[in-house]
């Protein structure tokens, strides 16, 4: 390191990271800012906070695309990254520095999104980001997290439990081809994902149980199988002798597609936007504002149904295809019914006072 003054007056100072390495400099027009500014340098690389000219310019978008080839995601992941950190990216600018980005930036682009989507949606976004600025900070290409720190918006996740009026009246409004489609949702417990992906010969008439092998990933064109969300999702789900009568009913009258799947349009898989459409059309028929209900909202009356009946968590989750309880009871925890009923009848099973005063009003009576 070291300080030169040139022929015009200014000062000239001189940095190398280490012996031998690319050679920073920088002008001032005084020699006390230089001074200070090889100071800076200096603590910079003690700290390995120090950034080169050539880190200094990496943009968002260039790192973000280096930090995504590193990524080992299915494609939904990947597709969900890529769209988040286009969108911020967008924000940011395509040329903006990513070293130059500061707390303030990010929370602005926070209360930005804030402003276009749900909490939940915001909160995902901003996932992408963090992970990714993390993976920055390790790799040394900026020198402080502006994540960090960051407000985000509450998400109040309101559970919407379908009665069965209302599941009902959506079967009957449902297109014929369709029913199927809201039986496997609300009396099965299936994903959408997975009443798509659904083939005939999983469905065991002689056991009375379906097999949940595979879901379909409709969201583009080349619609493709996949194993289903969790290890657990592949599973086996108990059904009644009504739910089989209906799909039987429907490979009768419809046929089975391509590769055997159930649940199909002129043969072909049936896409998400077509699922959607047809989801749409049963909630208008049945009387609700269209884009009200989401198809979720089937597997969670399925949930009910279970508690409802006694069910226990274990079973309950099994039949969700939930990786572990926890999952089950920190979704459903509201549905099972409280413990001071129980609490009162299980000491009354075993404590009868009444009959205990009883016999001793009788004795003192006597």
């Amino acid at each position: 390191m070291s300080i030169d003054k040139r022929p015009d007056g200014k000062y000239r100072a001189r940095i190398r990271e280490y012996p031998g390495g690319p050679e920073r400099s920088k002008q001032f027009a005084r020699k006390l800012d230089a001074e200070r500014w090889v100071a800076e340098m200096r603590v910079a690389i003690a700290r390995g906070s120090y950034l080169t000219a050539d880190e200094m310019k990496i943009t968002f978008g260039q790192y973000a695309q280096t930090y995504l080839s590193r990524q080992i995601w299915v494609d939904t992941t990947r597709r969900v990254a890529c769209n988040s950190l286009q969108r911020a990216e967008d924000h940011f600018g395509p040329a903006r520095p990513l070293s130059s980005i500061r707390r303030g930036d990010v929370q602005a682009y926070v209360v930005s999104l804030t402003s276009q989507f749900a909490p939940g949606t915001v909160r995902t976004n901003f996932q992408h980001v963090r992970t990714m600025m993390r993976a920055a900070h390790i790799d040394g290409v900026i020198t402080v997290d502006p994540t960090m720190g960051i407000t985000l918006p509450k998400v109040t996740s309101e559970l919407v439990i379908l009665s069965p009026d209302q599941t009902c009246g959506l079967l009957d409004a449902a297109d014929p081809a369709f029913r199927a489609a809201i039986v496997l949702g609300a009396h099965v417990g299936l994903r959408a994902g997975e009443v798509q992906g659904l083939f005939v010969s999983d469905i065991d008439f002689l056991r009375r149980t379906i097999n949940v092998r595979r879901q379909l990933d409709g969201r583009t064109s080349a619609m493709t199988l996949k194993a289903p969300k969790s290890k657990a999702g592949t599973r086996s789900v108990p059904v009644p002798s009504v739910v089989l009568d209906v799909l039987a009913a429907h490979v009768q009258q419809f046929g089975a597609g391509r590769d055997g799947v159930l649940m199909h349009t002129d043969g072909e898989y049936l896409s998400n936007n077509q699922l959607n459409y047809q989801w749409r059309r049963a909630q208008v028929g049945a009387g609700h504002v269209k884009g009200s209900l989401r198809f979720h909202w089937l597997r969670h009356a399925f949930a009910s149904s279970l508690i409802s009946a006694g069910v226990s968590v274990k079973a309950v989750a099994d039949a969700m295809g939930h990786e572990n309880p926890a999952v089950t009871l920190r979704t459903y925890a509201s549905l099972w019914p409280g413990d001071d009923d129980r609490i009162r009848t299980a000491l009354e099973g075993v404590w009868n006072i009444a009959d205990l005063l009883r016999t001793k009003s009788a004795q003192t009576g006597s």
